[in-house]
């Protein structure tokens, strides 16, 4: 590996911004979702970013990988934190692109492994999960010497941490997922959501996604951050497909798909089942307090959607709708006027009474099939929902999502190619793209295509009056999008596919680029890089803070 190469080269009201001082404060961007929210936004950063500055934004430095880097990366002071496909976890000094230490995972572990999530800070310690065993590590941040290593949080051989957990008050909230999909030997894995005591990694509670001894199988819960809403002491996940269901599951959706009256609510769905749902967990005890299924029948193999012929798929294959990111959580109800800064865990903010607002607090979350959902908090009721976009295997919406408070934005990965009409102009592409929508309502702003056609994996990240998303291009493009408009404001090639996401510091973008070793979709990795405000030398990139959470 190379060292780093340096190179020289709106307002919002004060209910935007207390969004942004829940998500993140002082700067730093703690988690795939880049706080307790899952806002994946930088607005409690101040707005050095913003639509009539990110002109300026010019590439720092770049340190050469040479493997993919697809987790965004997470951001404490000075420090950024990301792993790699190579199977190392680095700290990056995020001033320079110094490697101010690395560790190997499989030296670790002892069993060859790797972290394809974002590490998790919290206080002085760095959080990831690995891509086999389902095992949590927790680091001295500063320095990388490991302090403990859960247990397995799964007994499945093919269970998995994929999930970016979100931590509060000495605890750590965090989803286990599988790859046993992609293999033809089903089935095992049933998932789970749990919480983990931050002080030696114990293991509080565990709350399953299907019934024990049932014959369902499957049901991760993978994507981004999961939100908590320390009022109401509830914490928000979205979980994924079944693999494998029992024969009289197939037999009632086959009747069901040939009656031609179609029965509500879907008889075939079993309680206790929570393929393609919301759900929000009682922080406590982890009781589920309520669940909101919003696909239906979903079962999806990858070796199924190959070749039927293995005995173990399925007579009906799903579409694989799942949900692959948390909800974000948004909650209009807090009064601001007195807020000035608050570290995300620690601010509760007083409630507000507003007839305006009849629902205040919303959790919303991007769904496959192109579907943008938003529930209510306390009941799980729909408050509305937004064909985005095309759906596909691969989305329709995934990875992640951004708000500001305003309005939600997506992207449409669009994997299966079909026409993806963009608003107002009524164009129609094949490719990806992004959607902006009101946060309250769900209406269209506006649609944005990849310009040449490519698709849009990424997940998307908001500052202030502009989005950040990459491309699948070979060149691996980084866009910057005014968030009002949709207009294309700056652009920048990396070097190779983005798949991943960037995080935001006060002045600075930081993300990599590859995703060639998972996936064969595009060129393999190069480069991690920082694009920074180009009179960043004369403020600090990213201030520092004693205490994170």
């Amino acid at each position: 590996m190379r060292m780093a190469v340096i190179q020289h080269g709106s307002t919002h009201s004060l209910l935007f911004l207390a969004f942004a001082l829940l998500t993140s404060a002082y700067g730093n961007w703690i988690n795939h979702g880049g706080g307790m929210l899952n806002h994946r936004s930088s607005l409690g950063h101040g707005h050095h970013i913003n639509a009539t500055s990110v002109a300026r934004l010019k590439l720092k430095w770049k340190m050469e990988t040479g493997f993919d880097v697809s987790a965004t990366p997470s951001i404490a002071g000075r420090f950024v934190y990301f792993p790699g496909w190579d199977g190392n976890l680095y700290a990056i000094d995020g001033d320079s692109g110094e490697v101010l230490w690395k560790k190997n995972l499989t030296s670790i572990v002892g069993r060859s492994t790797l972290s394809r999530t974002t590490p998790v800070v919290y206080k002085h310690l760095l959080l990831v999960g690995l891509y086999g065993p389902s095992v949590v590590l927790a680091f001295n941040r500063h320095c990388g010497s490991l302090f403990w290593r859960s247990q397995p949080l799964d007994n499945s051989s093919f269970s998995v941490v994929t999930m970016s957990g979100t931590p509060y008050q000495g605890f750590y909230y965090v989803g286990v997922s599988s790859i046993e999909e992609f293999v033809t030997t089903c089935c095992s894995f049933q998932g789970s959501f749990q919480k983990l005591r931050l002080r030696d990694g114990h293991v509080m509670w565990k709350t399953s996604m299907l019934p024990p001894n049932s014959g369902f199988y499957g049901v991760a819960v993978w994507g981004s951050s999961p939100p908590i809403d320390v009022r109401r002491r509830m914490v928000f996940i979205g979980t994924g497909n079944t693999y494998q269901v029992p024969d009289y599951v197939e037999e009632c959706e086959r009747n069901r798909r040939n009656n031609t009256r179609q029965d509500l609510p879907d008889p075939c769905i079993v309680e206790g089942v929570h393929e393609d749902s919301i759900l929000a967990i009682n922080i406590d005890n982890g009781k589920i307090v309520w669940s909101k299924q919003l696909q239906g029948y979903d079962v999806w193999t990858l070796p199924c959607k190959m070749s039927a012929q293995n005995p173990n798929c399925p007579a009906i294959l799903g579409p694989d709708y799942d949900f692959g990111e948390a909800p974000m959580l948004l909650d209009f109800s807090y009064d601001t006027s007195s807020t000035s800064s608050a570290e995300s865990e620690n601010y509760v903010g007083s409630y507000r009474a507003d007839d305006d607002c009849p629902n205040k607090c919303l959790v919303i979350t991007g769904q496959k099939s192109g579907v943008v959902w938003a529930l209510e908090c306390e009941t799980g009721n729909v408050v509305w929902s937004t064909a985005a976009g095309p759906g596909g295997n691969l989305g329709g919406a995934s990875w992640g999502s951004s708000t500001d408070g305003e309005r939600v934005y997506t992207n449409i990965i669009n994997s299966d190619s079909q026409n993806f009409t963009l608003f107002p102009s009524r164009e129609v592409t094949t490719g990806g793209g992004w959607v902006a929508m009101e946060a309250k309502s769900g209406k269209v702003v506006w649609t944005t295509a990849e310009p040449k056609g490519a698709k849009t994996y990424g997940p998307v990240s908001a500052a202030s009056g502009v989005i950040f998303a990459g491309s699948a291009l070979d060149e691996g493009v980084l866009y910057a999008l005014d968030s009002s408009s949709g207009s294309i404001l700056w652009e920048q090639p990396t070097g190779s596919t983005i798949y991943g996401g960037f995080s935001i510091s006060t002045n600075c973008v930081f993300g990599g680029n590859g995703y060639a070793t998972n996936i064969p979709i595009g060129k393999r990795g190069t480069f991690f890089s920082a694009f920074c405000l180009d009179d960043s030398s004369d403020q600090s990139s990213s201030p520092h803070s004693s205490s994170l959470l």
